[in-house]
């Protein structure tokens, strides 16, 4: 019999402990369960406000005159709902394809892709699920890429005898080509280009100048070491978002700028 009674106890003891142990695992599972619903619902609640604001970024851009291929706006940070509760969001993110802003030479100027990024964002809760924020920024950056082909359109070169100015990348820096207009004579030269911001202009000064292919004659030479000592200016039109031009340098694809603002009424 005491054979039985020990069986029985080795039978229901494990069962027992198997029991208690179990609900320790059912409830991290539920935890973690619910805490996957959250971010989910989180980041949904993130997306739809993100597509609410890309409506008003849309209408902001048209209101300004610019077009693009495509735009993209994202809401960052984490818990979004709790920048909601607070009105004010870590990070909102502004991506623009082939955004093409009126020039001040009436032309056209197309940047291949802009990026923006606003920090510190103040907005009503409200509005943002309404689309019709006031939506400030204590810092907005931005990079873009403008072409070299739009680059060539955004300088007057009448002042400087300069004709068919072409730029390009050449280890990092700018090159430049054109044909310098000496009276009725046309010379090809290249050129060096340094690239600097002034006043939210990128100045251009070219050095090492040379003619290409063809003796260089004393007035080549005398109008060269002049041009050597002024320096072209590019306009480019106006940045959206608040943006204030502040470098520039060359890559492959054209001139790459960067620019940033502070405190900015970034939509109205």
């Amino acid at each position: 019999m005491s054979t039985d009674r020990e069986v029985t106890y080795e039978d229901q003891t494990p069962y027992r402990v198997r029991r208690r142990r179990r609900w320790p695992t059912v409830l991290l599972v539920l935890l973690v369960l619910l805490g996957v619903v959250a971010v989910v619902g989180d980041r949904v609640a993130a997306k739809y406000a993100g597509r609410q604001l890309r409506d008003q970024v849309s209408a902001e851009l048209a209101q300004n005159n610019v077009s693009y291929d495509s735009l993209d706006v994202g809401i960052g940070g984490f818990p979004f709902l709790t920048q909601v509760y607070r009105g004010h969001y870590d990070e909102i993110t502004i991506d623009v394809a082939n955004a093409k802003l009126p020039a001040p030479n009436g032309q056209t100027a197309t940047l291949p892709s802009l990026h923006v990024v606003a920090n510190g964002v103040d907005a009503d809760t409200g509005q943002v699920i309404q689309g019709t924020a006031d939506v400030n920024a204590e810092r907005v950056s931005g990079t873009a890429v403008v072409s070299y082909n739009t680059l060539e359109t955004l300088v007057d070169y009448s002042a400087y005898h300069l004709t068919d100015v072409k730029f390009s990348d050449a280890d990092g820096g700018l090159h430049a080509t054109g044909r310098a207009n000496l009276g009725p004579v046309e010379i090809p030269i290249s050129a060096t280009a340094d690239i600097t911001v002034v006043s939210g202009k990128v100045q251009i000064k070219l050095r090492d100048m040379k003619a290409v292919n063809v003796p260089a004659p004393a007035a080549l030479q005398d109008y060269l070491g002049d041009l050597a000592q002024q320096s072209l200016t590019a306009q480019l039109p106006q940045l959206p978002f608040g943006l204030v031009l502040d470098q520039v340098s060359a890559n492959s694809a054209g001139l790459a700028i960067s620019a940033t603002g502070q405190n900015v009424e970034l939509l109205k």
